[in-house]
Parts: structure tokens; C-alpha cells; sequence
């Protein structure tokens, strides 16, 4: 290699890069290795997404449920406060 280089961590992935002090490019990128999990910590840990999204389903069709009762009772508030008189409202156009 030409000219100078430094290695640096990535703070955030922990990547291994050989930096060019000249140009600021890297020269060099090497990934952080993976720990190898087991067959049976990948099961477990679908098993407890499956349970977090059933919960997370559970949770929305509830609130689904009471949001069209809720929109229910807005609209016969609504539909109890609505003038039934029938009567055309004055408007400063008719004044004249």
C-alpha cells in the first residue's frame, strides 16, 4: 500500500477498517464475526416472535372493535344535537 493507512472500529457495527490518511477512503472493510447460535435458541426465538405477534393481533382486533363502538356513540351524540327544525338558517345575504 501507498502512503499511510490507520485501522479504526466502527462504533456502531464493530467493523475492522483500514483508512487511507491521504484520501480518507477505506481501504480495507472486515465485518465483525457472527457467534454461531444453536438450531434450537432459533427455534425458541421464533417461538417467542410467534407469541409477540398473536399478543400484538390480539391487542389490534380489540381496539379495532372498540374504535367502532366508540365511532358508534360519536355519531348518535352527533345525530341527537343536529337541529331538526327544518329551518333554513338566516344568512347576511338574505338581510338585504
Amino acid at each position: 500500500m501507498s502512503g499511510y493507512s490507520i485501522d479504526v472500529t466502527c462504533p456502531c457495527c464493530e467493523a475492522k477498517l483500514t483508512v487511507d490518511v491521504k484520501t480518507g477512503e477505506v481501504i480495507w472493510h472486515e465485518k465483525k464475526a457472527k457467534p454461531v447460535v444453536s438450531l434450537s435458541d432459533m427455534v425458541k426465538g421464533l417461538d417467542a416472535q410467534k407469541k409477540a405477534q398473536e399478543q400484538l393481533f390480539r391487542k389490534q382486533s380489540e381496539t379495532h372493535k372498540e374504535r367502532n363502538r366508540l365511532l358508534e356513540e360519536k355519531f348518535k351524540e352527533s345525530a341527537k344535537k343536529v337541529d331538526k327544525t327544518g329551518e333554513k338558517p338566516i344568512r347576511d345575504f338574505d338581510l338585504d
